[in-house]
């Protein structure tokens, strides 16, 4: 019942051998998720954190903060996302993330003749004492499901001088190269209050390390005028195979696997007079997925998304109102669609 629950709330992949921590593949950002999760070369905002922590060494504000929540229409399950950045060093940035996915009040019921398999229909018609009570169908308990990642986020980066770049005559912004990693700690808890016979949970660290290079305009380099520019990027997700072990007697292990993101994103700021945004990623993960994602400016404030994340269309939209950003997202799932929307607040 408790893999059922789960299942509702996490983004399903195709085919996999291994869902420890799956909650952790859902992504966050409305923007993001809109652009179909193909964000890793993006990672321009706090939610870097998750995507590749070598971008948060981009943000140039001195806080930034996201509030994220998902659910499905069926309200069954939920996923909340919180974190934010800021420079702790004149080269060294910070972030703080918490992730967490939940499905509360599973109802638990007690093994009663009304539940039993093995009961044959002529005995749940001779026998009274076989047959369904109403007491039957009133739970013994409820069962709470809790996944939480706790994450710390450190990325610093290297800019070539603005001067020193404008003495080539490049109008342009100079290329950066940035790095960061994740250290984070994950737990998960099954929880019925007084029945104890259903209180479990597991625990463990991992790292993540990201590399972001972005590029200048190609019409600084060339010449030649609105070609746009690109920008590259890499996470390694849980390098050292995340392990988590549970409170049991007997504390069996459950190891996260290793996984790889890498991807490309063009920028051009010049298609009918506003931003054009085209990304691409692949990720390791589940035999492969690939991801992509287009988004364009129509105006100042407006922005629309749509985005193909394993077998699935993604669309989105976000609106910039001074300080803050609103940003939402729909997956179209194959019975029920998640939605998503994310609040951006930068100063």
């Amino acid at each position: 019942m408790v893999l059922m629950a789960l299942g509702s709330i996490v983004v399903p992949p195709a085919s996999a051998e291994n869902y420890t921590g799956d909650f952790l593949t859902n992504g966050v950002g409305g923007r993001a998720l809109g652009l179909g999760g193909a964000y890793v070369s993006i990672a321009d905002d706090v939610t870097a954190t998750y995507w590749n922590p070598a971008g948060i060494a981009g943000v140039s504000d001195k806080y930034q903060f996201c509030l994220m929540h998902a659910a499905r229409r069926s309200g069954l399950g939920a996923f909340n996302y919180v974190s934010g950045t800021t420079q702790l060093l004149p080269k060294l940035n910070l972030g703080l993330s918490w992730l967490r996915a939940g499905v509360d009040d599973i109802p638990i019921y007690p093994l009663v003749p009304a539940f039993d398999p093995n009961i044959s229909a002529d005995e749940r018609k001779n026998l009274a004492k076989n047959r369904p009570r109403a007491s039957d169908f009133d739970p013994a308990g409820y069962l709470n499901d809790s996944e939480n990642a706790y994450i710390l986020t450190l990325a610093t980066g290297w800019v070539v001088s603005q001067s020193w770049w404008d003495n080539f005559g490049r109008d342009s912004s100079p290329p950066a190269l940035m790095v960061g990693v994740n250290a984070k700690w994950i737990s998960q808890r099954l929880s019925s209050g007084d029945l104890d016979t259903y209180n479990y949970g597991s625990s463990g660290y991992g790292f993540d390390v990201g590399i972001l290079a972005r590029l200048p305009d190609l019409n600084a380099i060339f010449g030649l005028e609105n070609v746009g520019s690109f920008s590259f990027g890499l996470n390694l997700q849980d390098i050292s195979k995340t392990t988590l072990t549970w409170n049991t007697e007997s504390a069996p292990k459950e190891s996260i696997p290793s996984n790889w993101n890498v991807g490309v994103a063009y920028t051009n700021p010049h298609i009918f007079g506003r931003k054009l945004i085209l990304s691409y990623q692949w990720q390791q993960r589940y035999g492969g997925q690939m991801h992509l994602g287009a988004e364009y400016h129509i105006s100042s404030p407006l922005a629309l998304r749509i985005g193909y994340r394993d077998n699935r269309i993604t669309a989105g939209i976000g609106i910039l109102l001074r300080e803050f950003r609103l940003d939402y997202a729909l997956l179209f799932g194959d019975l029920i669609s998640t939605h998503f929307l994310s609040l951006l607040w930068t100063f």
